[in-house]
């Protein structure tokens, strides 16, 4: 089965800072920066004080739908979004 979305982190990290994340975690998936805080705030939000964004997986399916939204703590292992992709039709 060909896979029915896709993931993609967003994080208010610096490039430099994400592309070493994603190597240190060997994440198979895309990092965007979103240092300006331009599309956080429309998502997960970020954090009161220090202004990081909040830690969600979303999982949306090729129709523009959310599928599976995982949040905080549990968000991350990114592991349940990576399968739930799989599983998208």
């Amino acid at each position: 089965m060909k896979a029915g979305a896709q993931v993609v982190a967003i994080s208010t990290d610096d490039v430099a800072t994400l592309k070493r994340f994603k190597e240190e975690r060997k994440a198979p998936f895309e990092f965007l920066s979103d240092a300006g805080k331009k599309v956080v705030p429309h998502w997960s939000g970020t954090m009161p004080v220090v202004g990081v964004a909040n830690r969600a997986n979303y999982v949306v399916g090729k129709d523009g739908r959310i599928l599976s939204v995982v949040e905080g703590s549990a968000a991350i292992d990114p592991t349940a979004a990576v399968d739930a992709c799989a599983q998208a039709h």
